[in-house]
């Protein structure tokens, strides 16, 4: 059944048309200030007409949430894939897999750092209260995780692991453009895996009894 009060899509079909501007918002708000990216040009990327904001998202605004939701959601939702499926069995296989799941999702970082930190997005206290409290959640997930199975030191504390843990998860991703600049590294795969052995020996040593060592 056809909408009659959708606008024109230049031969998308509806989902296609949705899709697109969520793709074309996932390129143009991490490379762009908010305020710098205008409807006409993501509606220009997304090759669909511009009334497909309004239609879909009532607003430029609407659009960007949608976004951040959704690219958001896809990391914290893979994480706890990998937790329910016991695949975590040291912390070693968290940190890969997290760089592979933000090798799939390069802007979570970026949204993290712009709305969180440097407060350059529009919808902070949105973030906060329907993503952030999510992204914590899913932090203290990976505590209790090993908490549970009995490879933490006694001492560790639940609070200041979650920040650890999320300082070296997403903190090389906030500064992949200045290291690069600064120290010609690029983000490959053989840099990648040095910054996995890395993280994990930080934490083996830091917050591993010596059983949990040794199975890491």
């Amino acid at each position: 059944m056809t909408n009659k009060g959708r606008p024109a899509q230049n031969g998308k079909n509806a989902d296609d048309a949705r899709a697109a501007l969520i793709g074309a918002a996932r390129k143009k708000f991490v490379s762009k200030a908010y305020d710098k990216v205008s409807i006409r040009e993501l509606a220009q990327l997304a090759g669909v007409n511009s009334a497909m904001i309004k239609y879909y998202f009532e607003s430029k605004e609407g659009l960007y949430k949608a976004m951040v939701t959704e690219v958001t959601g896809q990391v914290i939702e893979n994480i706890k894939l990998h937790l329910s499926s016991g695949k975590f069995d040291s912390i070693e296989e968290f940190f890969r897999s997290f760089v592979e799941m933000i090798k799939e999702s390069p802007e979570f970082p970026l949204l993290m750092l712009k709305e969180m930190v440097l407060n350059q997005g529009v919808c902070r206290e949105y973030f906060i209260e329907r993503i952030g409290f999510k992204h914590m959640k899913v932090f203290d997930q990976v505590y209790h995780h090993f908490k549970d199975s009995g490879k933490l030191r006694a001492d560790v504390d639940p609070l200041l692991f979650r920040m650890s843990l999320m300082s070296l998860t997403l903190h090389p991703w906030y500064m992949r453009e200045l290291i690069g600049t600064m120290e010609g590294v690029q983000y490959d795969e053989a840099f990648l895996e040095k910054m996995i052995k890395h993280n994990t020996q930080l934490f083996q040593h830091g917050c591993f009894n010596e059983e949990g060592k040794n199975d890491q």
